[in-house]
């Protein structure tokens, strides 16, 4: 099994998040919010790779991004509540027939900026990323 560095991962979750503003600019809100929601869940995988954490499910990797960054403050409440509000709109987008709407996109998109821009400060300033 290939193991990867918190390089790659990071360079995964920047693919996703310019995927996400491409598909809103192009009004595929239903893409826009999956592409936003995989940039975060990337974003947690690096995050947990640099203490050697590795997870089997969403679920799993979330319960450890909270109880490892959120519940230890190393990051603030308000990107695990947007990590979770992106993970259930990109559950609606996925599994429902509703038509997703913009504004929903739209917040999702902004939600995974903020969150891949506290992970690579995190992963820079606690030299895990150049």
């Amino acid at each position: 099994m290939k193991i990867y560095t918190v390089t790659d991962i990071i360079t995964k979750a920047i693919d996703c998040f310019d995927d996400s503003t491409e598909f809103l600019a192009k009004q595929r809100y239903e893409a826009a919010l999956n592409r936003s929601y995989y940039s975060m869940f990337h974003c947690i995988q690096a995050l947990l790779s640099t203490i050697n954490v590795v997870t089997k499910s969403h679920s799993g990797a979330h319960n450890a991004f909270h109880k490892e960054f959120i519940q230890t403050q190393l990051f603030s409440k308000h990107l695990g509540l947007a990590l979770k509000r992106t993970f259930e709109k990109r559950q609606f987008g996925d599994y429902e027939y509703d038509e997703v709407q913009y504004e929903d996109a739209k917040e999702s998109v902004e939600d995974a900026q903020n969150f891949l821009n506290a992970t690579t400060q995190y992963l820079k300033e606690n030299n895990f990323l150049k």
